[in-house]
């Protein structure tokens, strides 16, 4: 695509030569002859312009006015100015005022054709790095989120409003709730979406380890530091970092994050300079922070940091046919994966999907899923095909699995070789899951008649 230039002044001559110059360049010449055509042509979002050729004699309008006002609305847009004045202060208040260069009229051609070619050479950056954002977001930003529930729109809203700032992030809510997703995306559509997203398990990492993993260690500062390593916040300079179950740390090192937040400087162990870093925090906890706080667990200073903005994520079960979008997404990942043929369910697996509780949330039913596609045969994911727990809310016996499964009472047949599949004519492949009332009765009469 070829460049856009926008040429602003009054003088028909000097726009022709401006003209020009452009098209020397292979590149596409707007005009303007006032501030009011000029404001017109830039529009709401610059429309595609590589750069503005500004004069500051303008007849409606100052120059250096209409500058500041470009450079308000579009920061990143090149602007090279022309102006009869050739004083070092006013080439230093033109710069100040947003300027990338500086030509002096009457100008010398090859002068204005280089300052051209720089300015749209930043101008095609500038548009490849809009792109590339635009493409970041979409693979990584509020679209991966699944869901059009009120819950999920709830929170989608408030994510957005969040992503828009730089404020430290609470997610709160059940494991398996999408807590990382959900910080994935803030990130993505955030200012820090060039730079570094650093996620940390805080419940998953050694208590020896983590204050080493977090903030870092010189060289000696334990047995086993034979190099000075970056801590995770180190890593995350300029970006984001995700603490996932931060209300796994331990006290003291609650107390070191707090100083973190307050001060944005780490000290690495074994080390006595602080380091300045420069990071947004978005931490998450399926905890109840504010009990652990009552039972001591928890710094209550280190809570209101964290909990500047704090966003519940909803559980699975509150989420109506949000189960059914996510299931979608699942069996398109999963049979890609593993090749299957899968198009979607039983009316039967389906009256178990809704059933069920979730207590495990989407992790949960990505993996019954995933088990599903490996296991099913057919077109469509049966019943047999999924988990007992799941089998059993359609059954009415939800919670009892756990109780009789190991022994084998609750397992389905797995269906004879060519006999008729579910949802067919012929009898049902698999057979109903008895109550455990029922199944307690059978086995003590077996027990009494042996």
């Amino acid at each position: 695509m070829k460049s856009q230039v926008l040429i602003v002044d009054d003088d028909p001559l000097i726009r022709r030569l401006v003209r020009d110059a452009v098209q020397s360049l292979d590149a596409v010449a707007l005009e303007a002859a006032d501030g009011a055509a000029a404001r017109a042509a830039l529009g709401a979002d610059g429309m595609g312009l590589s750069c503005v050729v500004l004069d500051l004699g303008l007849p409606d309008v100052s120059g250096r006015e209409l500058l500041r006002q470009f450079h308000q609305l579009h920061p990143d847009l090149p602007v090279i100015v022309l102006t009869q004045e050739g004083s070092v202060e006013a080439v230093v208040e033109c710069m100040q005022a947003g300027a990338s260069d500086y030509v002096h009229k009457p100008f010398d051609r090859t002068r204005l054709t280089t300052a051209l070619r720089h300015a749209c050479e930043a101008g095609q950056l500038r548009a490849r790095l809009r792109q590339l954002t635009a493409q970041v977001r979409r693979q990584s930003g509020f679209a991966t989120i699944i869901g059009d529930s009120p819950p999920m729109r709830r929170m989608v809203n408030l994510l957005r409003k969040a992503a828009g700032g730089d404020v430290t992030l609470l997610l709160a809510g059940e494991s398996g709730t999408g807590k990382e997703v959900a910080a994935r995306a803030v990130h993505a559509e955030s200012e820090r979406c060039g730079g570094p997203f650093v996620a940390v398990n805080c419940g998953a990492i050694p208590d020896t380890l983590i204050e080493s993993e977090l903030f870092g260690h010189e060289r000696g500062a334990f047995t086993g530091a034979h190099a000075t390593r970056r801590g995770r916040f180190e890593e995350a300079h300029g970006g984001t970092i995700f603490l996932d179950e931060v209300g796994e740390l331990r006290i003291d090192l609650q107390s070191r994050l707090l100083r973190v937040l307050q001060e944005r400087v780490v000290q690495r162990v074994g080390g006595g300079a602080e380091r300045p870093v420069d990071v947004r925090v978005i931490a998450a906890t399926n905890r109840d922070l504010k009990a652990e706080i009552g039972g001591g667990g928890f710094r209550e200073d280190l809570y209101y940091r964290l909990a500047v903005f704090p966003v519940e994520m909803p559980p699975l079960r509150t989420r109506g046919e949000d189960l059914f979008l996510l299931a979608e997404a699942c069996l398109r990942r999963f049979r890609e994966r593993y090749r299957k043929q899968i198009v979607g369910f039983t009316a039967r697996a389906e009256s178990a999907l809704r059933s069920y509780t979730w207590p495990g949330n989407v992790r949960e039913l990505e993996n019954v899923l995933e088990r599903a596609v490996i296991l099913e045969d057919g077109d469509r994911i049966s019943l047999g095909s999924l988990t007992d727990d799941v089998v059993c809310a359609l059954e009415g016996g939800e919670g009892m699995v756990g109780s009789v499964a190991g022994a084998g009472l609750m397992q389905a047949p797995a269906p004879a070789a060519g006999s008729p599949r579910e949802g067919e004519a012929a009898a049902p492949a698999w057979h109903p899951v008895r109550p455990f009332a029922e199944e307690e009765r059978r086995i003590i009469r077996n027990a009494l008649v042996a």
